[in-house]
């Protein structure tokens, strides 16, 4: 198997997939330290390729404190986990385009500078009753309600900070930004997709689809 970069953690196994021919708009979160000059961060796209080996990183991203965006009854299979600054508007984009259309996590993780503003909109959106509703309504105001960082909340949001950086500590080809989107495949596979521009979700659906 090929690899643009020395292979990940056994953890994360990732395997080099074509670089989309536009690169997608990311923003680069500055939280997440850069790779080393020979591992610098160049593809948008990648995928585990081994079933096995993507089972439990989606059973582990499914644990993380997120945004349920899904018809009840959505098997799990069927389940994107899409890693977000609420803050970003590429994200905003591709939950414009993506809800309603499928079945997807919204992981909120703070990685745009200015934590505390970050962490008390992402409070605000995990605390509403409606986290729907308090996403898109975040999206939209650029600000949403902002809520109150408990211990727990905080522990939560740092939790999912930690999953989003061991994914690019794992594959140093992949470059980091937000959105991050995990996209299972129905025969088990994973691709991963940072960015986001105008006619990706199209690709995304593709590739729950299988094509």
């Amino acid at each position: 198997m090929l690899a643009p970069a020395p292979p990940p953690a056994p953890q994360v196994a990732l395997a080099p997939a074509i670089t989309p021919p536009t690169v997608a708009r990311t923003y680069v979160p500055a939280a997440v330290p850069a790779p080393v000059p020979q591992q610098a961060g160049t593809v948008s796209y990648a995928t585990i390729e081994d079933p096995k080996a993507a089972r439990p990183v989606m059973e582990l991203l499914a644990k993380l404190a997120a945004v349920v965006d899904a018809p009840p009854g959505t098997p799990e299979g069927q389940f994107a986990t899409i890693f977000f600054d609420p803050r970003c508007p590429y994200c905003h984009a591709a939950f414009t385009a993506l809800h309603g259309q499928i079945a997807a996590r919204w992981v909120p993780v703070v990685v745009l500078g200015d934590p505390e503003g970050g962490n008390r909109m992402a409070a605000g959106i995990l605390s509403a009753t409606d986290r729907v509703a308090a996403l898109k309504a975040a999206f939209e105001t650029k600000g949403g309600k902002a809520g109150e960082v408990s211990a727990e909340t905080a522990a939560k949001l740092a939790e999912n900070r930690e999953a989003f950086a061991s994914i690019f500590a794992a594959s140093p080809a992949l470059r980091p930004g937000v959105p991050t989107m995990f996209v299972p495949r129905p025969d088990g596979r994973l691709a991963i997709m940072v960015g986001y521009e105008a006619g990706d979700d199209a690709k995304l659906r593709a590739v729950l689809a299988g094509s």
